[in-house]
């Protein structure tokens, strides 16, 4: 994704695109999902953004707050969860480091859901109604992410700029 290099709104983008992708052709509310849980991490960047720049300080500039929506847990449209020796169904699947947790987008609980919490598999369901507040619909876990990530976690590759040249340096290679 050349293009998208150093160019944040750039590769929110393409994340958006390749993701609506895997929402399925006849599923709107997947792919008003993907947008609302992007926009949901971004205003939890920007709520804490004081915190986070405080806390990449020492870091001189390699990595920016906005690099932190990367740690977010990722969204897997149609996604399938192993549960008791079968493949279960789901809207929405994340994987939170220990656990698959599934998320329904409907108006009433659905047989899925129903299956999905009977084999066990954490569960939930967003009424679409609410995808503008899903700051309020989504478990704990999803809204402080950055606080389990050391650093950021990014698929895209940061510039690093070479070290500084040294008069000492610059002395050596004019000499050879």
């Amino acid at each position: 994704m050349p293009l998208a290099i150093g160019d944040h709104a750039a590769r929110i983008a393409a994340a958006k695109v390749w993701l609506e992708s895997l929402c399925g052709d006849y599923a709107p509310l997947r792919r008003q999902f993907v947008d609302a849980y992007l926009r949901c991490v971004a205003a939890q960047i920007e709520t804490h953004r004081a915190e986070l720049t405080a806390r990449l300080e020492p870091y001189d500039g390699l990595y920016a707050p906005d690099d932190f929506l990367w740690s977010a847990l990722r969204p897997l449209p149609r996604g399938w969860v192993p549960a008791g020796g079968q493949l279960l169904p789901a809207d929405m699947v994340f994987w939170d480091g220990a656990q698959p947790i599934a998320i329904e987008l409907a108006a009433r609980d659905t047989e899925r859901q129903r299956a999905l919490l009977a084999a066990g598999v954490t569960a939930c369901r967003i009424e679409p109604s609410k995808f503008r507040r899903l700051d309020a619909e989504l478990p704990s876990v999803f809204l402080r992410f950055w606080e389990v990530a050391t650093l950021p976690s990014s698929p895209f590759r940061r510039a690093i700029p070479p070290p500084p040249v040294t008069a000492s340096a610059a002395k050596q290679s004019r000499s050879k």
